[in-house]
């Protein structure tokens, strides 16, 4: 699913307190498109880690949404936008999700397109390892 596509739909039901309920995959793609616009607009993961702490919340908290959430994921490692790596990498850096790895694992060990992405692929790919360079740039796992 192209990510101008992601929106902010909610679900025909209600929820307990009478109003509608948020659909939380509609709830991860506004999310994400705005930790997109951020990485669009400002450079540093400090400006972004708001937004993916956001993104997380809504993952772990729905857990009945793990295959959805997964086919997002998955669907969004192929955009070229700004802070994809982040978002993907941040996430997959605590999730350690195995289709979305395998995914990644399959666009590093068969290039589809720009071969120039295998090097964003291969920065997603080392965020499920302990040892991620990266993880150093952002509060949560800095201590760590």
């Amino acid at each position: 699913m192209p990510l101008k596509e992601m929106d902010s739909a909610l679900v025909e039901n209600t929820s307990k307190h009478g109003g509608q309920a948020a659909d939380p995959v509609a709830e991860l793609r506004q999310v994400v498109q705005g930790v997109l616009a951020t990485a669009e607009e400002t450079c540093g993961a400090e400006a972004l880690e708001p937004g993916l702490e956001r993104t997380l919340a809504i993952l772990q908290r729905n857990p009945d949404f793990r295959g959805r959430f997964e086919s997002q994921l998955i669907a969004l490692i192929d955009s070229p936008e700004e802070g994809v790596v982040e978002v993907v990498s941040f996430l997959m850096h605590v999730l350690r999700w195995e289709a979305v790895r395998e995914a990644v694992e399959e666009r590093v060990n068969y290039p589809r397109g720009n071969v120039s992405s295998i090097r964003l692929y291969e920065a997603m790919l080392d965020s499920f390892s302990d040892f991620w360079r990266d993880r150093d740039l952002y509060t949560r796992f800095a201590e760590s």
